[in-house]
């Protein structure tokens, strides 16, 4: 029996039945024995049930207390969010009263969030707009669409107005019904602030384009698409639907001056101005009535939001091309002028040099026709006059000829020590006359014998000195001719021609090289003189290659300076010694091996000898075309050229072994062996690819230092 119900039991009992009972209780315990072990495993059941009911209630309340704050973290998180949010986030209801607004509505307008809820939104927008809100919101509640857009502006709490987009819909509650308005404000009003400036730019921009006086074009793909005026003015063209939609071929000649097809030239120009983004060209349009007039067109390209289009500026050149063509024949004219000009010069001075040649041999006569005293003065007055017109002549003869662009420079061998040495002896008796002491002083280093025109630099160097006897008094004149640098083969070199005389004023220095001037109204009358000298010197010395400078001190003196380029001449180089065995430097030619392309026996003969006897091996070629084909299938260090041969010249199989692809080809010395040594034919010698040239008939020193300069 459960001890609850013994006790029980006994509670009701007296003692004495209480033993009575015993057996009875006795009896039924034992009944219920195995009752009492179900009730109590179910005790422990319930026991542990309750305490895993306990012990689950209190990880419930554990994750629904967490749960709690992640929701409440969430929600902050959202609200963070959403008031950082640069845009207004609203709802309404179907009354337009705010329900709820985020902090971006203070941040925009200014006003308190908590002021404005409860507020109808139509107290914030512009009157000019309502209607049309209105209208928009008519529209979402009739089902008409799911959102829409608006531009509205907004009063803010400072009285003006800001631009909105706004972003509306229609919000439902929890029964599914339409309860009202939730959407977005856009903070618009800078971009409408540049539309607006955009739209005063390009108005401002169409008008310019429009209006203005240059022909302003646009074109895609050859075709125009608009044009202001002005471009309509340029073609003759009276409306702008006889212009727009048309091509630059229905506007232009069929062909263009070049001898291309103006349609095929326009569409090479379009493509480059496209790529590079702009192209400047000369053209020939034809007007609508047909004439045809030359335009300078400038292309460049424009992104549109049709794509790039071509925008194009024309000048009409007609006017600068009628301008130059009269500039050409006023140039014409004024070419003829100055030819008849020194052409008569020239006969004048010419006729006049006859009688003066008699006056000059006359006048030598008498002094050798032991003339008397009195007549000793007079003589040397006559002849002193007419060497002085003698000197004018050949001055304004001189000065004619450099005008009419008739003065050849010539490229002679001459020794340069004795051409110095001749304008010193012709100066030293003048000089020693007036007291003067003529100095020359010679750069040793120069070489002895150069190529130039010996008799154009004795003429500037006795016009310089001839100065400078006559304008000094007392003191020097010294001639310095001084080494400056020497670069393949020719030489620079710099002359001065200094004197302690007169000097000239810093302020007449550059007129001084003027024609017929000189630095002083009294020079002529003191020291006469034509002022035609220096001009002819300056004019010489720039033929030349050279340039004139001044220097002159009152004081001290005047330095007259300048610079010439010489080519050294081969009398000045190191002899060769071909009468004997051997030559000098033998050594270097030795082992040399060279294709002779040559078509002429003669020449192979004459080529072959010499060769021999510098150890030279050697191949033969009687054609160009033999000559590149032997080129590729031997080993040689250096090819001699003829020109003129068979099947293919020598410029053809010059060409022909550069353009072969191993890198020897493109270094091989080839040198040409030519009757002519014209500019023209050298130009077109170094053109073909060869190195240089020896002129028949052939010299062997020069060949020898020919093949030595290339080969070692």
């Amino acid at each position: 029996m459960h001890r609850l119900l013994k006790r029980q039991v006994r509670k009701y009992l007296s003692a004495e039945d209480e033993s009575k009972f015993n057996d009875f209780l006795n009896a039924v315990e034992e009944a219920y024995e195995d009752y009492d072990k179900d009730i109590k495993q179910t005790e422990n059941i319930l026991d542990t049930c309750s305490l895993e009911l306990f012990t689950l209630n209190k990880e419930l309340r554990k994750a629904v207390d967490n749960k709690t704050q992640e929701v409440e973290a969430a929600s902050s998180r959202m609200e963070s969010i959403v008031n950082n949010i640069s845009e207004v986030i609203f709802q309404t209801n179907f009354t337009g009263e705010w329900l709820y607004l985020n902090s971006a509505w203070t941040k925009i307008t200014g006003f308190n969030i908590s002021k404005s809820i409860g507020t109808h939104a139509f107290e914030f927008v512009h009157p000019d707009d309502i209607e049309g809100c209105m209208s928009k919101f008519r529209t979402l509640i009739e089902h008409k669409t799911s959102f829409c857009f608006i531009e509205v502006r907004m009063v803010t709490i400072s009285g003006s107005y800001k631009w909105f987009e706004a972003t509306v819909r229609v919000t439902r509650g929890a029964d599914g019904k339409r309860n009202g308005f939730t959407g977005t404000l856009k903070d618009i009003t800078e971009k409408k602030r540049l539309e607006e400036e955009k739209n005063k730019t390009e108005e401002k921009f169409k008008l310019i384009f429009e209006k203005s006086s240059v022909a302003y074009l646009l074109i895609k793909e050859s075709r125009f698409i608009d044009c202001n005026k002005a471009c309509l003015d340029l073609f003759g063209v009276s409306r702008k639907e006889n212009f727009i939609g048309k091509y630059v071929k229905d506007f232009s000649p069929e062909y263009q001056p070049d001898g291309l097809l103006s349609f095929d030239k326009a569409k090479m120009y379009i493509e480059e101005g496209k790529i590079r983004g702009n192209a400047k060209f000369d053209w020939i349009h034809r007007k609508e009535n047909g004439i045809e007039f030359p335009v300078e067109v400038a292309l460049n390209k424009v992104p549109l939001m049709d794509g790039n289009v071509l925008f194009v500026v024309l000048n009409d050149l007609s006017e600068r091309k009628r301008v130059e063509q009269e500039l050409i024949i006023a140039k014409e004219k004024a070419e003829e002028a100055t030819y008849a000009k020194a052409q008569f010069l020239s006969t004048m001075s010419h006729e006049i040099r006859t009688p003066m040649n008699a006056v000059i041999g006359v006048t030598h006569l008498l002094s050798e026709d032991n003339p008397r005293e009195d007549q000793i003065q007079n003589i040397n007055i006559l002849k002193l006059s007419a060497d002085n017109l003698m000197t004018l002549i050949n001055d304004i003869l001189d000065f004619s000829k450099i005008e009419a662009g008739r003065v050849d420079i010539e490229s002679l061998d001459f020794n340069f020590r004795n051409l110095i040495q001749n304008i010193a002896s012709g100066f030293d008796m003048k000089s020693k006359e007036k007291g003067l002491d003529f100095i020359v002083d010679v750069d040793p280093k120069i070489p002895a014998y150069l190529i130039g025109d010996p008799t154009r630099i004795s003429q500037v160097l006795n016009n310089l000195c001839g100065n400078a006897v006559k304008f000094t008094d007392k003191g020097n004149v010294q001639v310095m001719v001084s080494y400056q640098e020497k670069y393949d083969d020719k030489v620079k070199l710099k002359f001065e021609i200094k004197d302690t005389g007169i000097g000239i004023p810093e302020d007449k220095q550059d007129q001084i090289f003027q024609s017929f001037s000189q630095a002083d109204s009294n020079t002529t009358r003191l020291y006469g003189g034509t002022g035609l000298g220096l001009t002819i010197s300056k004019k010489l010395i720039e033929i030349m290659g050279g340039c004139i400078n001044v220097k002159s001190d009152l004081e001290f003196g005047t330095t007259f300076s300048f610079d010439l380029c010489l080519t050294i001449s081969h009398k000045s180089k190191p002899k060769l010694d071909f009468v004997t065995e051997g030559y000098q430097n033998n050594d270097k030619m030795k082992g040399l091996h060279i294709l002779l392309a040559e078509d002429n026996q003669m020449n192979i003969l004459i080529l072959k000898q010499f060769l021999k006897k510098w150890e030279i091996t050697y191949d033969i070629a009687m054609n160009g075309q033999a000559a590149f084909e032997k080129v590729q299938a031997g080993n040689f260090d250096m090819v001699l050229m003829d020109l003129q041969m068979p099947i293919m010249d020598g410029y053809k199989a010059t060409q022909s072994i550069r353009s072969l692809p191993d890198e020897k080809y493109k270094t091989m010395p080839i040198l040409a062996i030519t009757a002519s040594a014209f500019n023209e034919i050298r130009k077109k010698v170094l053109d073909a690819g060869m190195n240089d040239f020896v002129t028949k008939p052939i010299n062997p020193e020069d060949l020898y230092l020919k093949i030595e300069k290339y080969i070692l």
